[in-house]
């Protein structure tokens, strides 16, 4: 008994096992941030050099509109404007400042961008995307805009076409009468890619067709700090994912409650991906559903409400296949997900070599989305963490119990010797968290507080077991061991590490609150709470219980005899919560009790019977 540490053990097993399952990961995601890093800062210089090699500004020359229907896309390097010929259609030169951006960072790259090309024209949305290849998807990066239009939402054929096909495209997009007004906008996508770089970068226009050519010419000068600025991005997210995907493999080797273990995972998911939904899904005992055990941003009624089999729907497919999935554009799927407003969702299964223990989701009610290869990757590790972590959880908790009810079965033992005590340690053992609930213990000291209610009279045997029945004056010599039965228990319980909290809870629950008791004649709140606690419900017990010595008192007798000895040998204000607790209880508390335990005679009747 003496040598199991089930808190030491599950924190070293939990630790070890999250490292295992995660650690590869974590190191590949850092791995892969600093090359990006590398590649980013790369391309950054190669930008500088380009800018300062096109600086004066260049003069472009629009061509005629009829030469506008089939342009030749790709990068061209600025030409002088030239006069037009005689008799050839109507001409203008039209002059572009090339603004350099401040640095390599997606926003200000977008911004010099936008601030450029409204020289071509009433420019109403600049927009950047990741071409992602995990999620085959487009995440917005970053986005300037003078506010004239819809969402960037509008329109994603034009940019995953301009991606797939590698050329720029122009199109006509019509926004949403409903929001806006019914408007034409023109939209430019060019793609933009260096080596495993891919993305889309997007210019509206909000008045009249801009001239591809020009925007051509234009944003060939972009395309290096575009592609250093997408590889920074991606950067960044892939070191704040490994930092989070460490931070959390740290926190979850430390938990052992289920509960928290979920909710602390959920958290950092959400984080992690900026999701505006989320939800952890459990398989029930029996393992024919799934429901929520913790969610964000999703209505009380649905987190109640959701049972799912495995097979159906996003979440059962992905419990039963064990394989993550990526839905983009809910509103055209039959989906509940629909009524819900979410847009984009990402699913991963909760599993690890041992199998599947339930699903992680989270949604965002915008279109497309930010989620990325990076945040699939990063909720994958963080899924499996959390399979480890809730499985020793699980198993701490069942050696818990185990524990518990080895040292219930202890207790029970030691009642055998007494008759007037049986069940009496379950009575006290009641009060005891009953009033520690009222007062909002916290979790550990509650625990701690129900076994030292268990286990409060383990010395007894050991001081005096010859006065357990007895109606005979005590001796001396019998009173003096009857003091020392804390301290016996103490001893006892100090053996087994797992039990440390315990013993000043036993060591304590004789002292009186004027500081008259033992064994260290502690007064007023130096006293444990836990302690101060147990002597009220010990002597409640007691009290109500019959000896061989007088019979058993009413209720309200002995809630008399505590609030007569309040502020003497009891804590008046814990005196006043119990007091309240045992007559809220009323009828549903019955007297029929007339049990107790050993431990209580009362200083007062071992006085009188000395």
């Amino acid at each position: 008994m003496g040598e199991m540490r089930p808190e030491r053990v599950g924190r070293i097993v939990a630790t070890i096992t999250g490292i295992a399952a995660t650690g590869h990961a974590v190191v590949a995601v850092l791995l892969g941030s600093w090359l990006l890093g590398f590649v980013a800062a790369a391309m950054a210089v190669a930008a500088a050099v380009c800018f300062r090699a096109c600086q004066p500004v260049p003069v472009v020359r629009p061509v005629p509109s009829a030469a506008r229907e089939h342009p030749e896309p790709g990068p061209a390097q600025p030409t002088v404007a030239e006069e037009p010929n005689p008799g050839s259609a109507t001409r203008r030169s039209t002059t572009v400042d090339l603004i350099a951006p401040t640095s390599i960072d997606a926003q200000s790259v977008v911004d010099a961008v936008c601030a450029t090309v409204r020289a071509l024209g009433d420019v109403s949305d600049v927009t950047l995307w990741n071409a992602d290849s995990a999620t085959e998807g487009l995440a917005l990066v970053a986005r300037a805009t003078g506010g004239k239009i819809a969402p960037p939402a509008v329109g994603i054929a034009p940019l995953k076409a301009a991606h797939e096909q590698g050329e720029a495209i122009l199109e006509t997009l019509t926004t949403s009468p409903a929001t806006h007004g019914a408007s034409t906008v023109w939209r430019y996508a060019v793609p933009v890619n260096f080596g495993e770089m891919a993305g889309v970068a997007a210019v509206d226009f909000d008045s009249e067709p801009p001239d591809i050519e020009i925007l051509n010419h234009v944003t060939s000068a972009f395309r290096v700090p575009l592609a250093a600025a997408l590889a920074l991005t991606a950067a960044r997210e892939e070191s704040e994912s490994a930092r989070a995907l460490l931070e959390s493999a740290r926190d979850l080797s430390r938990m052992l409650d289920p509960d928290k273990i979920v909710r602390s995972a959920l958290d950092r998911a959400m984080h992690i991906t900026d999701a505006a939904t989320g939800s952890v899904m459990l398989y029930a005992e029996d393992g024919a559903t799934l429901s929520i055990a913790a969610a964000a941003g999703l209505p009380e009624e649905v987190v109640r409400g959701t049972a799912v089999r495995p097979g159906d729907g996003i979440a059962g497919w992905v419990a039963l296949s064990g394989q993550p999935l990526v839905i983009e554009d809910m509103p055209g799927r039959s989906t509940p997900a629909r009524s819900r407003g979410v847009r984009s969702a990402v699913s991963v299964p909760i599993s690890d070599e041992h199998g599947t223990l339930g699903v992680l989701n989270v949604g965002a009610r915008a279109y497309p989305t930010r989620f990325t290869g990076t945040h699939l990757a990063s909720l994958e590790t963080l899924a499996r963490q959390m399979a480890t972590a809730l499985r020793n959880a699980r198993a701490m908790e069942s050696a818990g119990e185990l524990y518990f009810d080895t040292l219930r079965a202890l207790a029970l033992a030691m009642e055998t010797k007494d008759p007037y005590a049986s069940g009496g340690t379950e009575r006290v053992m009641r009060y005891a968290v009953m009033l520690g609930d009222a007062v909002e213990l916290a979790e550990d000291e509650s625990r701690a507080l129900e076994i030292a209610a268990m286990l409060h009279d383990i010395g007894m045997s050991a001081a005096c077991e010859s006065v357990f029945s007895t109606d005979r004056p005590l001796s001396t010599i019998e009173r003096g061991l009857l003091t020392m039965h804390p301290v016996i228990a103490a001893d006892i319980l100090d053996q087994a590490p797992a039990l440390h909290a315990v013993a000043p809870i036993v060591y304590h629950h004789h002292e009186r609150y004027d500081g008259t008791g033992y064994v260290n004649g502690l007064k007023g709140e130096e006293i444990p709470i836990g302690a101060r606690i147990l002597a009220i419900s010990d002597a409640f017990v007691a009290m109500t219980s019959d000896r061989p010595y007088r019979a058993a008192l009413t209720y309200s007798e002995a809630l008399e005899e505590l609030a007569s000895n309040a502020g003497t040998q009891f804590d008046p204000k814990l005196v006043t919560v119990f007091r309240d607790l045992i007559e809220a209880e009323g009828s549903a508390v019955s007297e029929s009790h007339s049990s107790g335990t050993q431990d209580e005679r009362g200083d007062s009747e071992r006085a009188s019977r000395g």
